[in-house]
């Protein structure tokens, strides 16, 4: 995938699919602290949800209950 310059775009492959960023490389700070910041933000909507005693899950605060634990515990075979 290219944009209008013809330069790949930076987080992206050649078959458009997102290329995770490289943690272990400190090549580019900033982009990688707004990376963060914004994962970060994402998951501060989410709360746990127990299924077992070795799963958790995150989900949004409207499916934290016992009725949406039952139901993933049933579509994870868990």
């Amino acid at each position: 995938m290219k944009n209008s310059t013809n330069d790949p775009l930076p987080d992206r492959t050649e078959r458009g699919t997102i290329r995770k960023t490289d943690s272990t490389q400190n090549e580019d700070e900033p982009r990688l602290e707004k990376m963060i910041k914004a994962q970060r933000k994402r998951e501060r909507k989410l709360h746990p949800l127990r299924l077992n005693s070795k799963t958790v899950i995150y989900v949004t605060k409207d499916k934290n209950n016992p009725q949406y634990a039952e139901s993933m515990r049933i579509k994870l075979g868990l």
